[in-house]
């Protein structure tokens, strides 16, 4: 019993290392000559790397198609009032028409009530120099207000 189970053993290994290893005659039959393959060789051209580009922020780099990533930015609204206000509407606008002289583009529309301050804050396209500012819909009392250099518009309303 001892033989069998090492012959069973020794089988085992054969046929492992038979299928995991592969085998170099099939049927019986002898090669007369070996089949050598040659290795495929893949010639692979690497595109030159380009040259280091320094640069200190990302606002700096431009990327095809006029993309930048400084194309929005974030504004600051503060709107302040000399009294108290009771029920006030406050329309945000990027642009003013330039053949009817009203404001176009509406970005923000908003109300408070029984406040002296309105602040928002809002994303807008980085082209914007200034936003116009319509208070209670009196389109004759627009203001036209310049973002200054830290994305911030303050006024305040007498």
């Amino acid at each position: 019993m001892d033989n069998l189970s090492r012959l069973m053993m020794r089988c085992c290994t054969v046929l492992f290392v038979m299928i995991f290893m592969g085998c170099s005659h099939s049927g019986g039959e002898e090669d007369t000559e070996p089949v050598v393959e040659e290795p495929i060789v893949a010639v692979v051209e690497e595109p030159s790397e380009p040259d280091p580009v320094s640069v200190k922020s990302f606002d700096e780099i431009l990327i095809e198609d006029g993309f930048r990533f400084d194309m929005q930015r974030t504004v600051k609204i503060d709107i302040s009032f000399s009294q108290m206000q009771g029920v006030t509407r406050i329309s945000v606008y990027s642009e003013t028409d330039p053949t009817t002289n009203t404001p176009i583009n509406l970005l923000e529309k908003s109300e408070i009530n029984n406040a002296m301050k309105y602040t928002s804050s809002m994303s807008v396209p980085s082209y914007i120099e200034s936003m116009v500012v319509v208070i209670d819909g009196d389109s004759y009392a627009e203001l036209d207000l310049p973002i200054d250099k830290t994305n911030h518009i303050y006024y305040l309303v007498e």
